[in-house]
């Protein structure tokens, strides 16, 4: 760390030095159209005048880079990483090593994923597709002062495009390898002039499996899914407006493969396999993988909010109010083989409500905001495992067939929180920003398990509730050392509730309790050569008291993972943005997150100690050019990016297998646009080289039945062609 420490203090003093005035050959200074404003506070500022860490993509960057999910802008992201386990519902995010223990939406992420201010959790209720979208900020660190206890890492903030005052529409369309299809459209414009203004934006987006399943001969993890968002803008006066919006998403594919990364040969599947003559899967990188039955995974999300705005003099009033369902299911061949061993499926149905009220002003040199928040959700996780015939002829008996060992958790959590903010400017070039907020959290579990053949445990029911408050303040300092170069300090705490596990295996239900963060920053914001050129530079240093961890319950043999809180840990490290223009045709960017994230204290249920966090890449960069030629029909646009991932590992246990090493992907694009960007028109191949990587460890190795390592890979290479047709 060492290292990190001094490149970082090098870089902020190479930025301070005199020479960085002094104009470069060729920088081309920033157009106004590409002056980018965030909310990241609750309030429009400047990007380079917010003083937190965030990562700003506009729509116009969205569409140049070919970013359509939510995976995509982890990849290009300092210090994000998305973990792409394969399905909706389990893939965990993680920012600056911070990474929630969530198994199911009962169980409280650790960075918050918001869409128009409206909390969406994450798993299978988060499935995005960044279609329609008119930005998103990725805000670094916790933000428990003013978006609350499920933000102990950070956000990830989703604005849409709202309803525009003239007629507009526009169509779009990818065309790529493995049959993919994605088509889009929107509509916008005024239903009554200056009054209400109405927009519809509907996407589908379908292809055929990256995958081949030898057995059942036929392409596997596949994508299908559509999704659609309807909103109405009443602006009845000047300063007053009322937004209504609706979004409903619905998936149908067959996800959750695997590749055998090794048999045990101890196991009672393997033995079946050698025993029977049945192939094994050899090759765990070659995507050909071994099923007897297709993979099941539906979704079906509706979503509906009203944003309520007005202003009285210099105080304005918002109030947010949000309804979000979701029915998730999904059924898998457990033992990923020719065998009619186990199925094990994880459905979920999830009811969420929120509301938050807000008054802000200005009263001189003091900017002030405060508020109150109501969220009230009911969570049904269904775990189940069904016997099959394999099963029911070892053990002599028909009527196991089709057997089914299964839970219910019903989880309802009730959270109140007050909170308020206020800066303090002493000049123009200094101010300071103390905030707080206090929540109270309420869960009540009522769990009950079904286990005729004791292999979990038993039968059993649980009824349990608990409740936690936390104040979770933050303070910033921030000071204009020039008017383009801004640095800033910031200490700030994230909370995360505790809860119940909820899922199947021996003895859930059993609670374990909330976790707390501090974050320590000091960052750095420059805008150089005549703001032809932005440099951010953030140093941080977060520490965790009884953090909570996934880990195997040690009372089954069988995959059960639970959470328990697992002692401290740490998580320092450094970020470095950059972009710039270089005269009028080279565009650059580049970005570099160094960081050192391990627990400090702490046992696994097994006794092993705690080492490195998962899901933490030991550093991830980008870097990113894009050159313009101008033609008789408009401009020709090459692009070249770099994605760079450091050591990480998967699982909670460090397990060796579980080591993904260091990686990139280059990706390519080359679009042709009309000069007015009436319509766009691009080619592209993404992870070019064809990189094989891993993304998920799913660990069965020391199951007594079946004796598996199983790996899901990252996206092969892929390429295409894209169009988008502007109409005003």
């Amino acid at each position: 760390m060492r290292k990190i420490w001094f490149c970082t203090a090098a870089a902020i003093g190479t930025l301070l030095t005199p020479q960085v005035q002094a104009k470069p050959l060729g920088l081309q200074e920033a157009t106004p159209e590409e002056e980018i404003v965030v909310t990241a506070r609750k309030t429009a500022e400047r990007l380079q005048d917010a003083p937190l860490s965030v990562t700003a993509l506009t729509s116009a960057e969205l569409a140049r880079r070919g970013i359509d999910s939510l995976a995509d802008v982890a990849k290009v992201t300092p210090g994000l990483n998305y973990g792409d386990f394969g399905d909706l519902k389990l893939s965990p995010t993680s920012l600056r090593g911070v990474v929630g223990a969530a198994g199911s939406a009962g169980a409280d992420p650790a960075v918050g994923y918001y869409v128009d201010e409206v909390f969406v959790g994450q798993g299978a209720g988060a499935n995005l597709d960044l279609y329609d979208i008119a930005q998103v900020e990725v805000l670094r660190g916790p933000q428990g002062t003013l978006y609350g206890r499920n933000t102990i890492g950070g956000v990830i903030n989703i604005t849409t495009e709202k309803p525009s005052e003239h007629l507009a529409a526009s169509v779009s369309g990818t065309f790529a390898n493995y049959d993919r299809v994605r088509l889009g459209g929107s509509i916008s414009g005024p239903i009554v002039a200056g009054l209400l203004r109405a927009k519809i934006a509907v996407v589908r987006d379908f292809r055929d499996g990256y995958e081949r399943n030898i057995f059942l001969n036929r392409d596997v993890n596949n994508h299908d899914t559509w999704s659609g968002r309807a909103q109405l803008l009443f602006t009845p006066a000047p300063d007053t407006e009322l937004l209504l919006a609706a979004d409903h998403a619905e998936a149908h594919q067959e996800t959750l493969v695997f590749e055998t990364l090794r048999y045990n040969p101890a196991a009672l599947i393997p033995q079946l396999l050698v025993a029977g003559g049945y192939p094994l899967n050899t090759d765990p990188f070659d995507r050909r993988v071994i099923a007897n039955t297709p993979s099941t995974e539906r979704l079906h999300s509706t979503g509906v909010s009203a944003t309520f705005k007005t202003r009285f003099g210099g105080i304005e009033l918002v109030d947010i109010a949000a309804y979000h369902r979701h029915d998730y299911y999904s059924r898998t061949d457990t033992c990923r083989c020719q065998l009619s061993v186990t199925y094990d499926g994880d459905p979920e149905k999830v009811r969420r409500f929120s509301n938050e009220f807000r008054i802000s002003g200005r009263s001189g040199p003091l900017n002030w905001l405060a508020g109150l928040y109501y969220l009230e959700q009911t969570t049904d996780n269904r775990s189940f495992i069904e016997l099959g015939s394999t099963i029911a002829d070892l053990f002599g008996d028909p009527g196991l067939t089709g057997l089914v060992i299964g839970s219910t958790g019903r989880l309802k959590t009730i959270s109140k929180a007050a909170f308020a903010s206020a800066t303090w400017a002493f000049s123009d070039r200094f101010d300071v920003t103390l905030g707080a907020r206090y929540t109270h959290d309420s869960k009540r579990i009522d769990y009950a398990q079904t286990d005729p053949l004791a292999i979990l445990g038993g039968s059993t029911t649980i009824a349990a509730h608990d409740s936690w408050g936390r104040l979770t303040p933050n303070a910033n300092i921030r000071f204009r050392i020039t008017p383009t170069v801004m640095a800033y300090l910031t200490a700030s705490r994230g909370f995360k509730s505790g809860g119940f596990n909820d899922a199947l295996g021996d003895a859930n239900g059993i609670a374990f309790g909330p976790e707390s963060l501090w974050n320590y920053e000091a960052g750095l914001k420059a805008e150089l050569f005549d703001r032809r050129l932005a440099v951010n530079a953030a140093v941080y240093e977060m520490r965790w008291d009884d953090i909570q961890i996934t880990a195997q319950n040690p009372a089954t043999t069988f995959y059960n993972p639970i959470i328990l809180n697992g002692g401290r840990a740490h998580s320092r490290g450094v970020e470095i943005e950059m972009t710039g223009r270089i005269g009028e045709r080279l565009r650059i960017g580049a970005n570099l997150a160094v960081q050192d994230a391990r627990y400090e204290k702490g046992l696994l249920p097994d006794g092993k100690p705690l080492r490195f966090i998962p899901f933490a890449p030991a550093y991830t960069g980008d870097v990113n050019a894009e050159y313009t030629i101008p033609t008789g029909i408009g401009a020709l646009s090459l692009q070249a990016e770099y994605q760079l991932r450091g050591r990480s590992y998967l699982t909670t246990n460090n397990d060796p297998d579980g080591r993904v090493g260091t990686y990139g992907l280059l990706d390519l694009r080359a679009s042709l646009a009309a000069r007015n960007e009436r319509w766009r028109v691009s080619l592209y191949a993404r992870n070019v080289a064809n990189k094989t990587y891993v993304t998920r460890l799913f660990d069965l190795y020391d199951n007594t039945l079946n004796g598996q390592k199983l790996i899901s890979l990252g996206e092969p290479r892929t390429y295409g062609i894209e169009y988008r047709l502007n109409f005003f």
